[in-house]
């Protein structure tokens, strides 16, 4: 009977220790998951990082092949930039209007943009021209904005004012 209470007890303390081992090893198995989850979610945010900084990469290298080919000059960007309006309005056959300029800062890189606003008032084929020659020009002159005030249907005049923008190295 002692015997058989021995193996008893022996048996139950066996149980009761494979059971907390068993307990303990589903929560390690559980906890090793949810590690190997937060480990994968990070290696995707390094990659996407990694992709990120590859693109600025890119686009650092594309500014640095566009200055002097397609930027202004910091010293001389305000005259030569009106020179080439001059060009341009001459091209099209425009007389130059009254134009302001207004200057601004590019975040995340060293580039800055001076945007010019006038009034245009012409046929659209005189419009649809003036864009193609601005489009084609050496330097990158963006159309940024075109508010049509006034579109008169009998003589097919425009009224807009429109701005471009110019970039400029710092």
């Amino acid at each position: 009977m002692r015997l058989t209470a021995a193996v008893l007890f022996a048996l139950a303390l066996g149980l009761v220790l494979t059971m907390r081992q068993r307990s303990s090893y589903f929560e390690a198995r559980d906890s090793l998951a949810a590690l190997h989850n937060s480990y994968r979610k990070v290696q995707i945010a390094r990659t996407d990082a990694k992709a990120e900084w590859a693109r600025w990469q890119e686009a650092i290298r594309d500014m640095d092949s566009f200055k002097g080919t397609f930027f202004y000059d910091e010293k001389t960007v305000f005259r030569t930039l009106r020179m080439d309006l001059q060009q341009i309005f001459s091209q099209a056959g425009m007389n130059v209007p009254l134009i302001s300029y207004h200057y601004s800062d590019l975040e995340k890189v060293p580039i800055k943009k001076i945007a010019v606003t006038f009034s245009y008032s012409g046929t659209y084929g005189d419009l649809k021209r003036f864009l193609g020659i601005v489009e084609k020009f050496k330097k990158f002159l963006a159309v940024e904005k075109i508010d049509f005030e006034k579109a008169n249907a009998e003589s097919g005049l425009l009224s807009l004012k429109m701005t471009l923008a110019g970039y400029y190295e710092i």
